[in-house]
């Protein structure tokens, strides 16, 4: 392990000053009875790869206003975009919850191209 602060080498079998920091035994007992065992399985599961998306690896795009759009109008099917603020309370309001799932937009942007304030966005 690269890391100066990680107990990683511990569980490989490597020695870790100070010693009684670290109690690898219950650890490696889930892989194997066998310590020598125990300690090829833990670094094959722990050197895996993986699919897991987290915070820091995530780079979000924000879609473009005209993208949006054209992501409401499936939505809508047949009602103008420009509409949607001139409809009855409960269908525009359903209107906006599904809008709010469109990948990457914001309450701002989707105020914005819908001609309705960003508190109504928010509590909707």
């Amino acid at each position: 392990m690269d890391w100066k602060w990680s107990s990683c080498s511990g569980y490989y079998g490597k020695k870790l000053y100070p010693q009684e920091l670290l109690n690898s035994e219950l650890i490696l007992k889930l892989f194997s009875e066998d310590n020598e065992i125990a300690e090829k399985r833990f670094k094959e599961f722990n050197e895996q790869e993986n699919e897991d998306n987290c915070l820091d690896d995530v780079i979000t795009t924000r879609p473009r206003d005209e993208d949006v759009r054209l992501e409401i109008e499936k939505i809508i099917s047949g009602i103008n975009v420009a509409q949607i603020k001139s409809l009855p309370k409960d269908q525009r309001n359903k209107i906006i919850k599904k809008a709010k799932y469109i990948e990457g937009v914001t309450q701002r942007q989707l105020a914005r191209i819908l001609g309705v304030s960003q508190a109504l966005i928010s509590i909707t």
